[in-house]
Formats: C-alpha cells, structure tokens, sequence
C-alpha cells in the first residue's frame, strides 16, 4: 500500500505540475495584452517608438474582453481585462518612454513595468528609430480561484503564488509624411515563471511584432489612414487591419478586423481641444469566432495628453481667401 501511494503520490505531483503548465500555455496567446486601438499603442508594441512625432504624450486605457462573461462559479473570475498606462517624451536625437500594465484572466495575473530607449536617425524622406528596452514582468497565480473534486487534497496549492524576472525586448521603427513601418521583438530572454510548482517553468515566448500605416488624402478636410498589425508566436500567428478616417483632424473613426475573432472592430474618438492635444477614442469588438464559450463583444477607452508641437501625417491644408480649395 505504501508503495502505491508513493506511486500515487509522485504521479499527482506531476500531473499537478503540468496542471500549472497547462493553464499557463492555455492563457498563452493571451499572456500578451490585447488593444483594439494598436495604432495608438505603438509604445507597448515597438519601443523603438519612445518619443515618436516629436511629443511629450501620456496616456491611460481600460480594456474588457469578452465584456460580461460570468464563469460558472460566480466569483472573482470573468473575462480578461487589461489597463495600461503609458508616457513617452522626446530628448534631441533621443526618444525615452515607459508604460505599466496590468493584465488579469481567470486566476492569472500580470504586471509589467518596462522603460524603452530609442535612438533616431534622420533620414531624407523621413526618420529611422532604433529602440530597446527592459523591465519586470510579473506573473501571479491565485489558486484559490481554481476549483477541483477534492478542495482538501494536499497536493492542491493553495493561496497566491508571485514570481517577478527581468524582460527585454528591440525594435526599430521608421516613419515618413506618407507611411510607417516597424518591427520589434518581445521576451527576448523568455523569462520562466514555476509559480509554485516544483517542475514547470513556464516561460514566456518570444513575440515578433510587424506593423505599418498610410497618411491617405481622400479629398478637402479628410484623411483615411489603413493599418495592419501582425503578431507572431511560435506554432501562432495572429494578424488585424482596417482603416481609420480623420476628418478635419479632429474627429475620427473606422473599422478593422481580426484573423479568427474580431469580425468588425469599431473605432471613434475626437481630438477635445483645438490645439489637438486632449484626444478621447474607443473601440468595440464584435467577436465572431468561438462566441460560445465567451462573450460576443469587448470595449476599450482610451485617454491621451500631449505636450508640444501637434499633428501628424499629411500636412494641414491652409487656407486662404485667395486660394480656397
């Protein structure tokens, strides 16, 4: 008896351990935080976009995914939710930006803290930016969240378990009056997390960003800007685009669309204040694709401030009397 509850024993323990290893390689694709308006957050993307159009800009957003999801058991559980705030602020030829974020999805939670450095190279048509940067990612598992057939074994953690490593990530980024394009790459040292369990580790996968825009003139006070954002992760790959349209560069909106989930992703917002400094957006995700175990909808708002010089893309028309069109 004793040697079969060794047995036992030794194969609860790994099936615990990967248990844990399971739950973390499940919540994978949505270890990195998900924003409907990426185009706004290039920060967390590329941290080659530290300083980016010359602004001092800070920055808070507010997403809930699949928005009123309730778990079987009506606790702390729900659909992930994500805030980020962000601040980037140009010096010379340098560009210096950081952003916390907290992510929660089930019993799973992440905080990360991370400073970007970017350098810029002026260019004929346009500029070249090279960043990096690093931080601490942390993960927490709250295992009283998890629900099993024998709340008493022992074998069961219990209570939360936080791990906190170093994280580091590049990119480069380039932009011109007419377009932009960059590419970055995340979790460059793939940091592990055991969160209590003596064999998983759990690391965290490289990510590889590609994204890109256009500044369309589409006639008198309007601009139409397309945009795509790839993401890729090995055995994934995750891909959204669409366009927005600005008109009189003060109010915006669009619609884009995500590779099997998001059938339409609705974008609006408006710059408050004349100088273009105060901008308030939104985006609603009407989700197509596996709605039966989630709900079919998600929001995110967003609140921008930015200091100095305003306006981007396509140059202002000015008018005058003489020449109005």
């Amino acid at each position: 008896m004793k040697v079969l509850y060794g047995c036992f024993r030794n194969s609860a323990k790994w099936i615990m351990s990967g248990f844990v290893l399971l739950t973390a390689l499940t919540a994978e694709a949505q270890k990195e935080a998900q924003f409907s308006q990426f185009t706004f957050h290039q920060l967390y993307f590329n941290p080659a976009t530290a300083g980016k159009d010359n602004l001092t800009r800070v920055g808070v957003t507010y997403r809930s995914q699949y928005a009123g999801y309730r778990p079987t058991y009506f606790d702390k559980g729900g659909g992930p939710a994500s805030q980020i705030i962000t601040a980037s602020l140009p010096l010379g030829k340098f560009g210096v930006g950081v952003y916390v974020l907290n992510d929660k999805i089930g019993a799973l939670s992440q905080q990360d803290l991370q400073i970007s450095v970017a350098y810029k190279l002026t260019l004929s048509n346009g500029n070249l930016s090279i960043g990096a940067r690093g931080g601490l990612y942390r993960q927490t598992m709250d295992y009283g969240q998890l629900r099993t057939e024998m709340p008493d074994d022992p074998l069961i953690l219990t209570g939360k378990v936080s791990e906190m490593q170093p994280d580091f990530s590049v990119g480069a980024h380039y932009e011109s009056d007419v377009f932009y394009l960059g590419a970055s790459a995340a979790h460059l040292t793939k940091p592990g997390f055991k969160l209590g369990s003596e064999t998983a580790t759990n690391p965290l996968s490289s990510v590889y960003y590609l994204n890109a825009g256009a500044y369309l003139s589409a006639g008198y006070m309007l601009e139409v800007q397309p945009v795509v954002l790839a993401k890729m992760v090995p055995g994934a790959f995750s891909a959204e685009g669409g366009a927005l349209v600005t008109y009189d560069q003060r109010f915006f909106g669009g619609l884009t669309y995500r590779y099997q989930d998001a059938i339409a992703i609705v974008h609006a917002g408006a710059y408050l204040f004349s100088d273009q400094a105060f901008r308030l957006s939104g985006a609603y995700d009407v989700v197509a694709r596996g709605n039966k175990a989630k709900t079919p909808t998600s929001f995110e708002v967003m609140l921008s401030y930015a200091f100095g010089r305003q306006g981007g893309g396509q140059k202002s028309i000015i008018r005058t009397p003489r020449f109005r069109f």
